[in-house]
């Protein structure tokens, strides 16, 4: 352990590395096996390389460049981590709403396309969606891990009730065509996935509708988060819950009714969620994967009627739907926001499984005292990982992930116990909390919320 310690001490504040021929460890074990065994079995797995050809540095781009990669950045890979950063949160307003009583109907629900509809047809999802749609239709519907909206929709005959849009990343937004008129509607980027498990950036897709008989107006954003759960993507969770509110200020007009909707793929652990509390309400949350599936608007709480749990329908996500009702004697005062929210994120936060009760920060570097309490663990590629083995060790309450330590000439894990020194800002880093300390941090803020 003292050696171990020392080893890991001596890394220096860098952000990639190249890796060479006389190295060992993950990164040219994956090299090795893709040059000799991959390749000569599978070359169309490798696009654009051949072993005669590509450099060692081509083959490390390789297996950096990939969902979820064996070796650290190269050097020459450039890796912009700046562009979603957001540090500043915008104002918002409080609805204007009409004179006459009005209800709104949000669904929000994750399609497991790839399962649910590519393998088994998706009919239990389609009838999910059209039993729960009555008597009274959804107002809006915001669909993640959708592919094609008419698939969702015209199978069971509710073309004729909504209409729907398809966003570039696999979202669906759709809205009651009886009841609102679209005034606008489109998408902006607001994240991008953590490079240990990267599918490409993120959306933020909204729709502006105007209440046909009262002239109401709302602003409805449907929202995929970034991965790894409880991360915010590379950004990091504050930058994307930003984002997100920049979205609502920029697309929305003063006087509008926002309301968020989507798997965040985050929960209450995250920065993401905790970002939010302050700016509106957390409306509610499903169960699934820790809280993922999450609500949120502009409202006091007494706006809100009815808050539901619709089950699964097939898929690996609760469907989850909100009433808001918006009597002018409730919104005629100033209301401090009470009830299930966020007390029932947090109690969906305790009972996370693995990783997704997790506070992963990306681009943070947790700094320690040298004779502070550590248990060190190598080659492990992934912080989601990192954050399990504190979990499973006795007295760790925080952890550190590198991608790539001098110390150890590869990835290292560090469990660490207590408050850290500072907190120094690292790129390649990841630091975080377990699910214990998460759910401490979470109650903490929600407190304040």
């Amino acid at each position: 352990a003292g050696a171990m310690k020392a080893q890991a001490a001596t890394e220096a504040m860098v952000d990639c590395h190249d890796v060479q021929e006389g190295d060992v460890g993950l990164c040219m074990n994956s090299i090795r096996w893709a040059r000799d065994e991959g390749y000569p079995k599978h070359p169309d797995w490798y696009h654009g390389l051949t072993p005669a050809t590509a450099s060692l540095a081509d083959w490390q781009m390789f297996a950096w460049n990939t969902t979820h990669p064996t070796c650290p950045r190269p050097c020459s890979a450039k890796w912009d981590v700046n562009w979603c950063e957001s540090p500043a949160a915008p104002e918002l307003w409080a609805p204007k709403l009409p004179e006459d009583p009005t209800t709104v109907r949000v669904l929000s629900y994750n399609l497991f396309w790839w399962n649910l509809f590519n393998m088994r047809g998706g009919r239990s999802a389609e009838n999910l969606i059209k039993a729960t749609s009555t008597p009274e239709p959804y107002d809006v519907i915001g669909l993640q891990e959708c592919e094609d909206p008419d698939k969702v929709f015209k199978p069971v005959g509710m073309d004729r009730v909504y209409s729907a849009f398809l966003g570039s990343r696999a979202v669906c937004v759709a809205y009651r065509t009886d009841k609102w008129k679209l005034l606008d509607n489109g998408e902006d980027e607001v994240a991008m996935d953590m490079r240990t498990e990267f599918y490409g950036h993120r959306v933020a897709q909204w729709v502006r509708l105007n209440h046909k008989e009262n002239g109401m107006t709302m602003l409805f954003v449907n929202h995929h988060g970034p991965l790894s759960v409880n991360s915010g993507g590379a950004c990091g969770g504050q930058s994307t819950a930003h984002n997100l509110l920049k979205v609502m200020a920029k697309r929305g007009q003063p006087g509008d009714l926002l309301v968020l909707a989507g798997d965040f793929n985050a929960n209450a652990a995250s920065q993401t969620v905790q970002s939010l509390w302050p700016h509106l309400l957390h409306v509610y949350n499903s169960p699934s994967f820790g809280g993922v599936d999450n609500i949120f608007a502009n409202i006091p709480r007494d706006a809100v009627q009815q808050a539901n749990d619709l089950g699964s329908g097939g898929s690996d996500h609760h469907a989850i739907e909100v009433v808001l009702r918006f009597p002018v004697a409730a919104l005629s005062k100033a209301t401090t926001p009470i009830g299930l929210e966020p007390g029932t994120a947090v109690t969906a936060l305790e009972n996370a499984m693995g990783s997704d009760g997790c506070l992963l920060e990306p681009k943070q570097l947790y700094v320690y005292a040298e004779t502070a309490w550590a248990v060190y663990k190598t080659n492990i590629v992934d912080p989601r990982v990192c954050c399990n083995a504190c979990q499973g060790t006795a007295g760790c309450t925080a952890w550190v992930w590198e991608e790539w330590n001098a110390g150890v000439k590869g990835p290292l894990c560090s469990l660490r116990q207590g408050q850290p020194l500072r907190i120094d800002r690292k790129t390649s880093a990841v630091s975080g909390l377990p699910n214990g300390a998460a759910v401490k941090s979470a109650l903490a803020k929600s407190s304040g919320s």
